[in-house]
């Protein structure tokens, strides 16, 4: 009897410690303890509830709001597996995607994100269905303003009531979109959401987030307007100011251990004391444009506008971003904010102490800021000190990446937040658009054995983090790519296992040979497509063709007819033993060049001018080469940029007397075929606007391309041909005048777009092993 009441005194305070730890964790959102539809939480489905009257008596609970658990139902946390029904969505079929006409809840400003444009963006990936039906997510806009907060449970009807939300609103999206000016709390705390994935930009302990399930996004711009010109030049390295931070603290009622206050900065400011350029401000007051709202207890303010802040961030090497303070701060805009800002103007993010922040589920953000635990605030000056120059060009490189990729414009932010649901379901990403020209000339060459290369080989492995974290970035799925060439191997090592003993041959015979038919000897065979732009010079175009006969790697040749009437009918085309297809691009614009056509079935593309004459052999001595660098551009001609220090200027040089080169005219150049899609799809809008302004500079322009790419140079092959179409060419854009002033601006105007210039010199060359040894 004793030994069971010393076993009843242990087991009912450890029962009583139980249901209090049960509370709190209900108090939380860790765990719900109600049959009323929790916020964040989602009842397994297989409860096994067995009669109807038990049914009845839950579904009444639930309108009463009772707290009271059935005792045969178990709630679980929602993941992905648990409330997200894949069912709807089968790799059998495409992504699809379904959007509500109607915001749940509107915002003011006319440049905010409507469901229009969600529905453009879904239907130029092939992503949106009108038919719920066929839909396998369901999108719902919010934008979290004051006015949508004053009637929660008007804004839980709405979603509610949302045609195919049923009882918990399984394979919905609640997007709600947040500015800087937007309040610090989430307009969903305290809304029913059920099964629904919330992405949104402020987290708190009344909604809390939900790893793996809810989608942090970033605040959207107030003006959602073009930025370029808001970003800073990512180079020289060294800045006016090591370290940067503004901002005014509003203490929380309760302060949590890993606050970050002012007496913290101040701290860290004297520990700075040693290092030139510490701009630390800590009232706004300071500045002529006053407070950004949208911050509550516990968080730092922003101080003036976007203008205003990103003019002192762009003369920093490093920004602070420190967390929110207290148990019930969160996370709101203003941290992310910052974080933005420092990407845009090139200032490395020091972010102290937060533990989510926007896209993290898919981001490296180690690869672009650095990220300091809250306890480890006075070690940040010794952290910063023993960062090289060559990582903080990495950081910036990386920042400017990740802002272009995922948070310049509103569009792209939900366009993110779709690719993020879609990776979940393992569909593969969209394909990125061939562009389809129309046909104006087809000449067939029956007797051409064609090898196409092999495309979209990598659908389901695509998601690794290279692909989230690196360009080209997320959105598209290209056909292959330059720098994932895949297993290489010696085809010489096949031709050695598939002859056995009894087929012996004579040495030098069988080595010329296999050479010959085995030229591209580490990689698969493989074969190359020309694409020449032609502009009324058709003597000179036909004469090329001619000389394109006899290159054993040659696909086929692709004729960009610029000319904006088609060709005459009596036109005599060269027979050169493959086809030559001859298209029509968008207009009468030099970036039609680099266009992604469609009729180009190989990775490796040979761009050529219309009055290029090389020799065969050298031509398919280039393209072995670009086999072995499928990442570069593999020219036959160099040119040079250098400095001007009395005008403080880059300048375009012919490279004459010179030892080194970094670009190769892309007249006679070999590329990947991506670097096509890169170019008219990636690739910033101005560039293309300036290529068609000055009707030059293509060639540039895919050069500065490929270098940020690769971080390479060209490589050059040498050659004996000269670029000379005096008497022959009529429409020659090299003999205008001005002509290298225009390219010297375009080297500037690309530095400014880029932020840096990406171009490397080259001093060396490839020549062939064996020049003695035949190519054909």
């Amino acid at each position: 009897m004793g030994k069971q009441l010393k076993l009843l005194v242990i087991w009912v305070p450890a029962s009583i410690l139980f249901v209090a730890l049960l509370v709190y964790m209900q108090s939380q959102g860790i765990f719900y303890m109600s049959t009323r539809r929790s916020t964040n939480e989602c009842p397994n489905l297989s409860t096994g509830i067995d009669s109807q009257d038990q049914s009845q008596e839950d579904e009444h609970n639930i309108q009463e709001g009772k707290d009271d658990l059935p005792s045969n139902t178990t709630w679980k946390p929602c993941t992905f597996d648990v409330c997200f029904n894949l069912e709807k969505c089968p790799l059998t079929h495409p992504f699809a995607a379904y959007v509500y006409d109607d915001l749940l809840a509107s915002s003011s400003n006319e440049n905010a994100f409507s469901p229009q444009l969600l529905v453009d963006v879904l239907k130029e990936t092939g992503s949106y269905t009108s038919d719920p039906a066929k839909a396998c997510v369901f999108f719902g806009i919010l934008w979290n303003t004051e006015s949508a907060r004053e009637n929660v449970g008007r804004l839980e009807t709405q979603i509610h009531s949302l045609a195919q939300w049923g009882e918990y609103g399984e394979n919905h999206v609640l997007v709600e979109l947040s500015t800087d000016q937007s309040p610090a709390s989430s307009m969903l705390e305290g809304v029913s959401t059920g099964k629904a994935i919330i992405a949104r930009s402020v987290v708190s302990p009344a909604k809390p987030f939900r790893t793996g399930f809810d989608i942090l996004l970033p605040p959207l711009r107030t003006a959602d307007a073009d930025s370029m010109h808001l970003l800073s030049p990512l180079l020289p390295v060294s800045r006016e100011t090591f370290i940067h931070f503004q901002g005014e603290y509003s203490p929380p009622q309760h302060p949590g251990p890993v606050t970050i206050t002012p007496n913290h900065i101040r701290s860290l400011q004297q520990l700075l004391q040693g290092k030139e350029g510490v701009d630390i401000q800590l009232q706004c007051q300071q500045l002529a444009t006053g407070k950004t709202k949208g911050a509550k207890e516990g968080q730092w303010m922003l101080c003036g506008d976007q203008k205003s802040r990103l003019k002192l961030c762009s003369k920093s090497m490093f920004s602070l971003v420190p967390s929110p303070g207290g148990p019930n701060a969160g996370t709101g805009v203003g941290i992310y904010t910052r974080l933005i800002e420092s990407l845009m103007c090139g200032s490395i993010p020091v972010v102290i102490g937060v533990g989510v922040l926007p896209f993290d589920e898919v981001i490296d953000w180690s690869r672009a800021a650095l990220i300091v635990p809250s306890g480890r605030y006075s070690d940040i000056p010794y952290i910063l000190r023993s960062v090289s120059s060559g990582d903080i060009q990495n950081f910036r490189l990386k920042g400017r990446h990740l802002w272009h990729t995922y948070f310049s414009s509103s569009l792209r932010v939900v366009q993110i937040a779709v690719a993020i649901v879609r990776s979940r379901t393992l569909h593969p990403p969209p394909p990125a658009h061939d562009f389809v020209g129309k046909q104006l000339v087809y000449l067939p060459a029956p007797n051409h054995k064609q090898i196409t290369s092999p495309f979209f080989t990598n659908n389901f492995t695509a998601y690794s983090s290279s692909f989230w974290n690196d360009i080209p970035g997320p959105l598209f799925s290209y056909p292959s790519s330059p720098f994932n060439p895949g297993l290489h191997f010696s085809r010489l090592n096949e031709f050695a296992f598939a002859h056995n003993a009894s087929q012996s041959v004579d040495g030098r015979a069988a080595i010329e040979s296999t050479f010959k038919e085995n030229l591209l000897v580490n990689v698969p065979a493989e074969q190359f497509t020309v694409v020449i732009l032609t502009y009324k010079r058709n003597e000179v175009l036909m004469e090329g063709l001619a000389k394109l006969k006899g290159i054993p790697s040659l696909n086929k040749v692709v004729v960009v007819w610029n000319d904006e009437n088609d060709p005459s009918a009596d036109l005599k085309w060269p027979d050169i033993g493959v086809p030559i297809v001859v298209v029509r691009g968008r207009g009468n614009s030099l970036n039609n060049k680099f266009l992604p056509y469609k009729e180009i079935e190989t990775e490796a593309v040979l761009q050529l001018d219309d009055d290029v004459l090389m020799a065969p052999e050298e031509i398919e001595f280039g393209f072995r080469v670009w086999c072995e660098n499928r990442d570069r551009m593999v020219g036959f001609l160099g040119r040079n940029h250098i400095y001007n220090f009395k005008d403080k200027k880059w300048i375009y040089s012919y490279g004459t007397g010179e030892c080194k080169v970094s670009l190769a005219l892309t007249g006679c150049s070999f590329f990947h075929k991506t670097y096509m899609y890169l170019y008219s799809y990636l690739m910033p809008k101005e560039v293309r606007e300036m290529v068609d302004r000055i009707k030059d500079c293509e060639d540039i322009a895919m050069n500065f391309l490929a270098a940020h790419l690769s971080r390479k140079p060209p490589m050059i092959v040498p050659t004996k041909y000269f670029f000379d179409c005096t008497g022959r060419c009529k429409h020659n854009l090299s003999k205008k005048g001005g002509w290298m002033k225009e390219r010297s601006f375009c080297i500037e105007f690309l530095t400014r777009i880029y932020g840096y210039l990406p171009l490397l010199y080259t001093t060396s060359r490839a020549d062939p092993v064996a020049a003695e040894i035949p190519f054909s």
